[in-house]
């Protein structure tokens, strides 16, 4: 982690929450919340951002590794928490001590809790990951009932749901949700057809959360919406989103550049008239990636800058000719609003031929953040 006093990494607790009741309203009352915040809540701080939901009302917290869940749980946060990846046999210890929740799909981490669970006379509740789709985690449909079989045999474990993820559910065609809707609603059937009562299902993530209302069951997962940006920068969702984390700087320097003159390593910029440029202390070693190389812009004084040359290590070019009465130590706007105008994580993210959640990991990561809304 970067600490500059040149650059504020704001993470705004009060648009967290503002997103959070958005989300909830989107939901009946029965519909249970578990806000994801794995991978540090998506760069914005695992601390800060779970106990602010905490407060406002969520009912589980996703995480990624059992590190997080126990860092939530030693911080005195009591609600229920899932580890989203589940764990290794040798973590089914600590898993159990802490009470914390598994994504299950292996039979060796099945033996492993149940022991565990036995040893501590506790029960260890699991969530039954299926592949309805994704391709990554998971049991395939046809291995759910035999795995669900041997199940029976450990009385310490309490299968409260099956669990899916949805690859495509931010796309405009449906076509491939509505199947892995179809399908998990099938197995979700027959389970319970067999005795399972499974309360907890779930397999709504941000998109379906707000499209497929039939498909919210006990438990939606929301994520990204919650930090504040919509699963399709091209589809606004129906709600007000407040987006979350800021990244501001300062000019550091500021010279003109006659004509003919090139900037940065490479010189893949050279003015074709004479230019005003200012000199940025943000670079790649704070996350600000190196893709936005003569594609990306800041805001100053409200307007775009687009920077010039390569994005180095520790520092960024832009230009502000046009911009009238540019000073050193001006406020630059790397990520946020500034007047009438507002960078995205979305539009940086298209910049960098990336995605919105890479933004906010990289840049959360890399720098000290600074809290405001508590």
């Amino acid at each position: 982690m970067i600490v500059s006093s040149m650059l504020n990494l704001g993470i705004d607790l009060g648009a967290l929450e503002h997103n959070y009741r958005q989300l909830r309203g989107l939901c009946e009352p029965q519909v249970k919340i578990l806000a994801v915040v794995k991978a540090d809540a998506y760069g914005h701080g695992l601390l800060p951002v779970a106990r602010h939901l905490a407060r406002a009302g969520a009912d589980y917290l996703g995480v990624g590794s059992l590190d997080e869940g126990l860092t939530l749980r030693q911080a005195g946060l009591t609600l229920p928490i899932l580890l989203l990846l589940g764990i290794l046999p040798q973590e089914a210890e600590r898993t159990v001590a802490a009470d914390l929740e598994v994504a299950l799909f292996r039979r060796d981490v099945a033996e492993a809790l149940a022991a565990a669970a036995r040893s501590q006379m506790k029960k260890a509740k699991v969530h039954l990951k299926v592949d309805t789709g994704m391709g990554r985690l998971g049991l395939l449909p046809g291995e759910v009932p035999e795995f669900l079989a041997g199940l029976k045999e450990y009385r310490e474990l309490e299968v409260v749901g099956l669990i899916s993820h949805l690859a495509v559910a931010d796309l405009e065609d449906k076509t491939y949700t509505l199947r892995q809707l179809q399908d998990f609603t099938d197995l979700l059937a027959a389970a319970r057809g067999q005795g399972w009562a499974l309360p907890l299902s779930h397999i709504s993530n941000s998109a379906a959360l707000w499209e497929f209302k039939e498909a919210h069951l006990g438990l939606v997962r929301p994520g990204l919406m919650l930090y504040g940006s919509p699963p399709a920068p091209d589809r606004p969702p129906p709600v007000e989103l407040k987006p979350v984390m800021s990244l501001t700087t300062q000019v550091l320097q500021l010279k003109h550049l006659p004509p003919g003159s090139s900037i940065s390593y490479g010189c893949t910029y050279t003015t074709p008239a004479g230019c005003d440029l200012a000199v940025l202390p943000v670079g790649y070693c704070n996350g600000y990636n190196r893709l936005l190389s003569n594609r990306g812009a800041a805001l100053i004084q409200g307007q775009r800058a687009p920077i010039r040359g390569r994005v180095c290590m520790n520092l960024t070019m832009v230009e502000v000719t046009g911009i009238p009465g540019v000073k050193e130590g001006d406020r630059v706007t790397l990520l946020g609003q500034d007047g009438d105008d507002r960078l995205s994580a979305d539009e940086l993210a298209a910049w960098a031929d990336t995605i919105s959640y890479e933004v906010y990991c990289l840049l959360g990561a890399a720098n000290l953040r600074r809290y405001q809304g508590k």
